[in-house]
């Protein structure tokens, strides 16, 4: 249940699509995520730490931890830059389901932390892990989401009633924020009224964030509430038009450009023609454009997608499905 994925950010790419059509059949409260296919620049994921010791925790909160949490955690020196001493550590925990509170506690402290002494891709694989955890206890962990929430706008709520607390903002790596916005998107559903619109305002926040992989993420956690009102969903209309555009982060365009065909976004259809026309080429943006054109696309987008009719094995399949599509539509009228 803890494996990593560590793939090249190419690999990464390439399966965006998948991950996406995933998340939009729906989630369950309980449901383990995988690790974030949205790709992060090469310099960011191959990072190393200068500093090889992990942050030491604030104000006590771990004090009180279990050997099995401690190392989780990276209070054990021997073990802090070591992956996977601290996962095997998590495996030993995995199925419980009633940790002890002073445990809830240490782990919650530790997702808060800036860890420095992994590389940023274990260190978000590892997160996820303790978020798919502390979602799983029974009862649940009170105040997981404001966790996450405050993970997101970049402040350690530990320290909040604190007198010396500064508002100093805390930035974690996109990749680890990716993995809050797919937790609080698995969890919204469940949530009190005053907490999920909390929730949703930070999914607005980051789906208006066009530089980042995580908009995409948050697009499809702002498509699965299901409270949301015709106010919202016109806001969500909004953030996907715009994240369609060719100066938004490539994956979380891709997201946009499959979001926008699946809901009948037809605002978007000059964008998807405009990259189909273009002259640079993606493999993965040319095939979610073609699928969005097939959806949205008119008698005139026939010779647009035939184009591609004579590309790559992938691209030729993507352009046959969306000119049956179009057809049967235009015939159809």
């Amino acid at each position: 249940m803890f494996a990593v994925a560590i793939v090249a950010v190419v690999v990464i790419a390439a399966t965006v699509v998948l991950t996406f059509e995933m998340s939009r059949k729906g989630r369950t409260d309980k449901s383990q995520l995988p690790v974030p296919t949205a790709p992060m620049p090469p310099a960011e994921v191959r990072v190393k730490a200068v500093e090889r010791r992990a942050e030491p925790m604030a104000n006590g909160d771990v004090a009180a931890a279990s050997g099995a949490v401690a190392i989780v955690c990276g209070m054990d020196e021997a073990t802090a830059d070591r992956y996977e001493a601290r996962n095997d550590a998590l495996r030993s925990i995995a199925r419980r389901r009633d940790l002890p509170e002073k445990d809830v506690a240490a782990l919650a402290a530790y997702l808060r932390s800036l860890d420095s002494a992994m590389r940023v891709e274990r260190v978000a694989a590892l997160k996820n892990d303790v978020m798919n955890l502390l979602r799983g206890q029974e009862p649940p962990v009170a105040g997981l989401a404001e966790t996450l929430i405050a993970m997101f706008d970049g402040n350690d709520i530990s320290t909040h009633n604190s007198p010396t607390h500064n508002s100093q903002t805390r930035q974690h790596p996109p990749a680890v924020l990716d993995y809050c916005i797919q937790h609080l998107g698995a969890m919204q559903n469940g949530l009190d009224e005053a907490t999920r619109r909390r929730v949703r305002d930070v999914f607005v926040r980051a789906a208006g964030d066009t530089c980042q992989p995580y908009a995409g993420t948050a697009l499809y956690s702002l498509a699965d509430d299901k409270r949301a009102t015709r106010l919202d969903d016109a806001e969500l209309r909004r953030l996907t038009v715009a994240l369609c555009r060719p100066d938004a982060n490539n994956a979380a365009r891709i997201a946009a450009i499959q979001l926008a065909g699946e809901r009948g976004y037809a605002e978007a259809l000059p964008l998807v023609r405009e990259t189909l026309s273009g002259p640079r080429r993606d493999a993965v943006l040319d095939i979610v454009c073609l699928g969005t054109l097939g959806l949205l696309g008119d008698s005139g987008d026939l010779q647009l997608a035939s184009q591609f009719a004579n590309h790559d094995a992938r691209r030729a399949v993507a352009a046959e499905a969306a000119i049956k599509r179009i057809k049967e539509r235009t015939d159809a009228k």
